[in-house]
């Protein structure tokens, strides 16, 4: 993720003048798709050591075991993650979730997930457990940094609420990987998607969501939206917009992109319009993953709407 070989003379240099020992350890630092799925599999893990450690432990001493410093997670807003939790009182509820779908960068230092999640009220003071009635269901979205010191962290995250799930929830054990991105190397830096949210603001109003999600968005696009069961593909995708109604204009707050270039992701706040020339009918925070496709264009793979209150 964070590796870049450049200059034909100095690579010269290299082969005819170090040892072939040195050699493998350069080598051994460029991204290969093994150590990509090496580092998909390692994110899983981490994903699932999280989860078990909020179940066995509570929920406060797992996310701030897990939350990197600066972590962005949504109160509805964005805010500091770190602070939120640390200022929260320990609690006998239990928050249990498992990922049901992760893809990382060609680097493998960089990732997201996201899958179902079930809280259940803690018992009462008899130590009568909480009617299932009580529980609550939903989609966690979670985007991960790797960390020399630490291992994987989490950077943002966010959630929506649906009803009980009829299949894919908690204990179900269904899991999908992303695609294997293309081994890249780029200068860090290069790579920019902070224009993004606004290239697709600006398509939705010109062509509707449909369109420009059609011309933006990966075949397997994902949207998680308050309320809804996911919508996975672009064909499902597609129709969740249409369902909400209107199109969007993002107002990007915060972006990172890996080193290698090729996934990134973005958050901020949503204005929905139903028409041209209207007000906004009311307001979201978003969070977007962003995918690198053919080394050159930004496409849209995750898609988080989570409605504040109605103006």
């Amino acid at each position: 993720m964070r590796r870049s070989i450049r200059g034909g003379s100095i690579r010269m240099i290299i082969l005819t003048s170090i040892s072939a020992g040195i050699l493998a350890g350069v080598s051994a630092s460029i991204p290969t798709r093994a150590t990509a799925g090496a580092a998909l599999d390692s994110l899983v893990a981490s994903e699932r050591a999280f989860a078990a450690r909020s179940a066995a432990k509570g929920m406060k001493e797992a996310f701030l075991a897990y939350l990197a410093e600066g972590a962005v997670v949504f109160q509805p807003g964005p805010v500091d993650g770190r602070k939120v939790w640390e200022a929260r009182r320990a609690s006998a509820a239990t928050l249990r979730w498992e990922p049901s779908f992760a893809a990382v960068s060609s680097g493998g230092r960089f990732g997201y997930t996201t899958g179902p999640w079930e809280f259940r009220p803690p018992a009462d003071s008899l130590g009568t457990p909480a009617p299932p009635e009580s529980y609550l269901y939903g989609q966690f979205n979670s985007v991960w940094k790797h960390e020399k010191k630490t291992g994987w962290r989490v950077i943002a995250d966010i959630g929506v609420t649906h009803a009980k799930p009829t299949r894919g929830g908690v204990g179900s054990g269904e899991f999908a990987a992303g695609p294997t991105l293309k081994i890249r190397t780029m200068k860090p830096g290069r790579a920019d998607i902070s224009g993004e949210d606004q290239r697709l603001s600006k398509a939705m109003r010109a062509s509707g969501p449909r369109e420009a999600l059609a011309a933006l968005g990966t075949a397997d696009l994902r949207v998680n939206s308050e309320g809804r069961w996911p919508a996975v593909g672009l064909e499902a995708a597609q129709a969740r917009f249409d369902s909400l109604g209107g199109f969007y204009e993002y107002r990007t707050e915060g972006t990172a992109v890996a080193r290698s270039g090729d996934l990134g992701y973005s958050y901020g706040l949503a204005e929905r319009f139903l028409s041209a020339n209207g007000a906004p009918a009311d307001t979201s925070v978003y969070l977007h993953v962003w995918r690198q496709e053919a080394g050159r264009f930004w496409r849209l793979a995750l898609a988080v709407i989570n409605p504040l209150a109605r103006r």
